[in-house]
């Protein structure tokens, strides 16, 4: 086993005893003596790339940190958490994106292997996002420009035509199971979009630099679905949405947060729960509510209630 596959093991079973990890402390060690700074924070980067809510920054110590929960890495088999973990190399493989970290072959053998022993317990129906040739050079500028805060012109397939838009890039999300490339762009009727990559054809840098707008930055971190609405102070235009949920599915909203703003309100002596999510737009919270019929209904807004109405009646004429 490669030598740093060992420190990031033992760094793993550090965390997992709620024991605080110093970096000069680690100087010390005989399995990092000698090592540089860079490089024990490279142990700990990977780490972080995986399981992005495991460690923080003891505050007051500098270069010292500690799991967030003790508890923390006993749930990383998790069905949720595995299916994150292989999907990932699966992307870093197709893409040859491990051609960007530095892992030796050693270190590449360990994880293809853990991926095909997790294909005898998992098997899993989704894939990330289409693959094509080009993905690993394409992410690089990608992320090229999203450091250098340079702006770009992108090739996007647009249903049946390509077009060609100037956008600032500002960070690359995962969500709903696919890559989107964050951007503001010079457009008279939005100022900012998410490009799913998969149809970002390619991606060429203009001359001109740009400074992230502090407010896009923040509505970036609140997204919840790729169908989030931007609009100028957005913070005051965020709309409610208040839902019932039978009895029958209530559980599956009290285990989990179907959207990040999900907040149970009550519930009833029936077993039915009432929900409310915040959102930019009622786009935003749709899917999810068509998704959950019949076991979900809308209370408020009534124009949503409305509109989820009006579908249902030309989705039972369909076809007559």
């Amino acid at each position: 086993m490669a030598n740093q596959t060992y420190r990031v093991l033992e760094l793993i079973r550090r965390f997992n005893n709620n024991e605080k990890v110093c970096i000069s402390q680690l100087q010390n060690e005989s399995m990092w003596y000698g090592k540089s700074d860079k490089t024990i924070r490279r142990d700990l980067d990977i780490i972080k790339a995986t399981f992005p809510d495991t460690y923080h920054l003891v505050r007051g110590e500098q270069g010292c940190y500690k799991a967030i929960t003790a508890e923390l890495f006993s749930n990383i088999t998790s069905a949720d958490n595995m299916s994150l973990l292989v999907q990932t190399f699966n992307i870093a493989q197709r893409s040859n994106l491990f051609e960007s970290l530095e892992i030796n072959s050693s270190d590449k053998s360990i994880i293809e292997r853990k991926i095909k022993e997790s294909k005898n317990t998992y098997l899993f129906k989704t894939k990330p996002f289409e693959n094509k040739s080009g993905d690993f050079e394409l992410f690089k500028k990608l992320e090229s420009a999203i450091y250098h805060r340079k702006q770009i012109i992108i090739d996007y397939q647009a249903k049946d035509t390509v077009e060609q838009i100037e956008a600032k890039p500002y960070k690359i999300i995962f969500m709903n199971e696919n890559f989107y490339l964050a951007c503001e762009v010079n457009h008279p009727k939005y100022q900012f979009s998410p490009f799913r990559i998969s149809k970002i054809q390619n991606a060429s840098f203009t001359k001109k630099t740009f400074h992230q707008n502090r407010e896009i930055a923040d509505f970036i971190k609140k997204m919840q679905t790729p169908f989030s609405k931007y609009t100028p102070d957005f913070k005051q235009h965020l709309i409610e949405v208040i839902v019932e949920v039978h009895s029958k599915k209530a559980g599956h909203f009290k285990a989990k947060k179907h959207l990040s703003s999900q907040t149970v309100l009550r519930e009833h002596e029936n077993g039915n729960i009432i929900l409310k999510y915040t959102v930019t737009g009622e786009r935003e919270v749709e899917e999810l509510i068509k998704r959950w019929l019949p076991y979900m209904k809308v209370i408020s807004p009534k124009s949503l209630k409305e509109r989820i109405d009006q579908d249902l009646i030309e989705y039972s004429k369909w076809g007559q």
